[in-house]
C-alpha cells in the first residue's frame, strides 16, 4: 500500500461507498428516482459510487474533474454537462467530508 493511502477497514471502505451512493440518489442525475416506488434500483448509481470511493479511498480527496471522469466513463458524458459545473463541484464536498482531516492530509504530501 502507498504510504499516502487511507488506512481503512473493510467495513469503513463500504460504508463510504454506501454514502457516496446515497449522495449520488439524493443527487439522481438521470432522473430514474432510485429505491422510489416505481425507480430504479437502490443500487443504481453503485458501479459509480464504488469508482468515487476508491479514488477517496487511495487518495484522500476527490475533485469535481474526477467525478467527471468517472462519469464519463460510465455515461459518454461528464456530471457537470449533466447537472451543471456549480452542482458538480458542491457534489464533490460531500464525499470529501466523508474522510477525516488526518486522511485528507495524506493526500497534499
Amino acid at each position: 500500500m502507498h504510504p499516502d493511502e487511507m488506512q481503512l477497514s473493510k467495513h469503513e471502505q463500504k460504508s463510504i461507498t454506501e454514502s457516496i451512493t446515497v449522495l449520488l440518489n439524493r443527487l439522481d442525475p438521470s432522473g430514474v428516482e432510485p429505491g422510489g416506488h416505481d425507480g430504479a434500483p437502490w443500487d443504481e448509481y453503485a458501479n459509480e459510487a464504488h469508482s468515487m470511493a476508491s479514488l477517496l479511498i487511495n487518495k484522500g480527496s476527490i475533485t469535481a474533474d474526477q467525478i467527471d471522469t468517472i462519469w464519463q466513463k460510465w455515461f459518454s458524458e461528464p456530471l457537470s454537462v449533466v447537472v451543471g459545473a456549480t452542482q458538480t463541484e458542491q457534489f464533490a464536498v460531500s464525499p470529501n467530508s466523508l474522510v477525516g482531516p488526518a486522511e485528507q492530509l495524506g493526500s497534499l504530501q
